[in-house]
């Protein structure tokens, strides 16, 4: 694990940031909830964007590189002292903050404690638990953290694809569903670990024509549970928390465009991130990528915004990769190795990037010490708030 420096950017280049672009959104009160609306045609400027402004720290944590423990970019899970990382092709796979493997949770299959596809999951360290939800499932499963399976949690009706938020003390599960029409009963549910409801929210509103394409969101980087539902083409657009205590959706952020497009909304601690999807394409060897999505951010209380191009300014400013998270208050970027040396090597190249002398040899010995041939590299940065 490398500890990389805060915030330092006082011997740097001075760039226009957030609170030199325009206002882009408004809050008004709908049945008595504070609503930001983005006027999407107000967002003019560009700008590079610093994540120390949204994170305190950054970790680069080098992954053990055994055979067992090497893993390609999919999702990533972060706690305190944990790190898991599941792919498509393999196990769930949990690590220490230090990069050590540790365990895979569950396996491949479709027995108990088995899984094919899987769409979210929570750690539980301080109650030695990992939560994890299968695609096209009615159950949760439970493991522990040395990977024994311990059970299942029981869903009261099949969900397509769900996010979920687990209080493990008093046994409660908030569930949140991408529904399809005329298969799915609810939207959002909470339920005890024997599968009993104990408040819903019809889906009515919310049932979407059957199609995996669409997704259900929820990043878990606040107190607040949040919920958006990014379907394709036109649907309701809103952000919405989801208050236990009342058993209802608060709308919380929207935007008016001209035309219908495809994203999805980021809710961080003082901003709101949108990012707009983009399809793969084809490089000069004929081979698609992913391009890093266009996204623009608001702030929530000076309701100023802009089109971003995010930058890790803790290792120079490098550009962020096409995959990165805010999940579960941070900041999440699972990088091969040959991509972070690039982008160091680019940073390291670039006479005009002004950096301080203390922070380019840094950089350097960074650049260095990347085993190209290696496992994967995470970025971890805690997300912060000023207020």
């Amino acid at each position: 694990m490398v500890p990389l420096c805060g915030c330092t950017q006082s011997a740097e280049k001075k760039a226009l940031g957030l609170d030199d672009c325009l206002v882009v959104a408004s809050k008004s009160i709908i049945n008595g909830d504070t609503v930001i609306t983005c006027d999407f045609s107000l967002v003019k400027d560009t700008i590079d964007f610093p994540l120390s402004n949204i994170m305190s720290d950054l970790e680069m944590i080098k992954l053990e590189n055994s055979d067992s423990a090497l893993v390609s970019r999919y999702h990533t899970f972060v706690s305190e002292n944990y790190i898991g990382v599941y792919t498509m092709e393999n196990e769930y796979k949990l690590f220490d903050r230090q990069g050590n493997f540790l365990c895979e949770i569950g396996r491949k299959g479709q027995g108990p404690g088995e899984y094919m596809f899987l769409y979210d999951s929570q750690i539980d360290e301080k109650n030695n638990r990992i939560y994890l939800m299968p695609w096209m499932q009615k159950k949760i499963l439970v493991y522990n953290l040395q990977g024994k399976f311990l059970s299942d949690i029981p869903l009261p009706e099949f969900v397509p694809k769900a996010r979920f938020n687990i209080n493990t003390n008093k046994q409660i599960a908030t569930i949140m569903i991408l529904p399809f029409k005329g298969q799915n009963n609810y939207v959002v549910w909470q339920q005890d670990f024997q599968g009993n409801i104990l408040q819903r929210i019809s889906s009515e509103y919310f049932a979407l024509e059957p199609d995996y394409g669409n997704e259900v969101i929820s990043y878990r980087n606040t107190q607040n549970i949040d919920f958006y539902l990014a379907g394709w083409p036109d649907k309701q657009d809103t952000l919405y928390y989801y208050m236990g205590n009342e058993n209802r959706l608060k709308p919380v952020f929207t935007f008016t465009a001209t035309e219908p497009f495809s994203h999805w909304y980021i809710d961080l601690p003082d901003h709101v991130i949108t990012i707009i999807a983009q399809q793969e394409r084809m490089d000069e060897n004929g081979q698609f990528y992913a391009p890093v999505p266009k996204q623009f951010i608001v702030d929530k209380r000076t309701l100023k915004g802009a089109y971003i191009k995010p930058v890790i300014d803790q290792l120079g400013g490098i550009s962020i990769p096409s995959r990165v998270l805010y999940q579960d208050g941070y900041f999440i970027a699972n990088m091969y190795p040959h991509e972070l040396k690039d982008g160091l090597g680019k940073i390291i190249r670039n006479t005009e990037n002004n950096l301080s002398e203390q922070k380019l040899p840094n950089i350097k010995t960074l650049y260095e010490d990347i085993d190209e041939e290696g496992n994967n590299y995470i970025l971890i940065g805690k997300l912060k708030s000023v207020k």
